[in-house]
């Protein structure tokens, strides 16, 4: 049966509309009659319910019951990002398709060559969260993405993840991505750290180095910060089965 999203909570009874597109569609197609039934979606539940009116521009919907919860808890697969901070235009974006691509948690970090200070980029939490919950209502995503907030990279601590992963061009010898996944779980999580576009300094280096992480270099084009951290998250989420 089709289902239409819905971003708002519903429970048995409620009387809703379908979206301006899926109204318009749904009319200009001839698709249903009053009292057909449809499946309707809200980013916690899937119910049941029946077209009760078919108007000019928008189609009118009862909901009869819940047919099932959505998942509300991720399986053992969990993405981590520390990220440099960065500026407005470009962490937005980065957030929004985070969401979309699966990331779980993001740590914004101050380090030697960020481009913005902690001090600016805090001012604009508030919308950076906002940013975050539009795009799990746009993607559908029923989980939720943590952000937390900005700190300088010597008061990074407490990873705790098995599989931590500093993406670097400054040590001798980084690892490839491939030689690196060969050798892991297909659903393992992960924690990667991705830097500015001037890179990590040697004290960035050595904070990662006694916080146990891998260090792992992308062979082809250089990526600009907010490219690297999407294509790797994604690597990964398809690597788990999430994609």
């Amino acid at each position: 049966m089709q289902a239409y999203f819905i971003p708002h909570r519903l429970k048995p009874g409620d009387i809703t509309h379908l979206s301006d597109k899926d109204s318009e569609f749904v009319i200009s197609k001839k698709l249903f009659k009053v009292e057909d039934p449809v499946n309707i979606e809200t980013l916690e539940s899937i119910f049941l319910a029946r077209i009760t009116n078919i108007g000019k521009a928008s189609v009118e919907v009862e909901i009869i019951e819940k047919i099932s919860e959505r998942a509300s808890k991720k399986d053992d697969f969990s993405l981590t990002v520390v990220q440099s901070i960065f500026g407005d235009f470009k962490f937005n974006f980065f957030l929004e398709k985070a969401v979309e691509i699966g990331v779980n948690r993001i740590i914004p970090i101050e380090s030697r060559f960020s481009l913005i200070p902690k001090k600016k980029f805090l001012k604009k939490f508030g919308m950076y969260e906002k940013i975050l919950k539009d795009a799990k209502e746009q993607s559908r995503n029923p989980y939720d993405i943590e952000i937390e907030k900005p700190i300088n990279i010597k008061n990074l601590k407490n990873i705790n993840s098995k599989n931590k992963l500093c993406f670097a061009t400054e040590v001798k010898k980084p690892l490839s991505l491939k030689e690196v996944l060969s050798k892991k779980e297909p659903n393992s999580s992960y924690t990667i750290a991705i830097g500015p576009e001037r890179g990590w300094s040697v004290s960035d280096i050595k904070v990662f180095e006694e916080l146990g992480f891998e260090f792992v270099k992308l062979k082809g084009n250089i990526l600009r910060t907010e490219t690297a951290s999407l294509a790797i998250a994604s690597i990964l989420n398809f690597k788990a089965g999430k994609i």
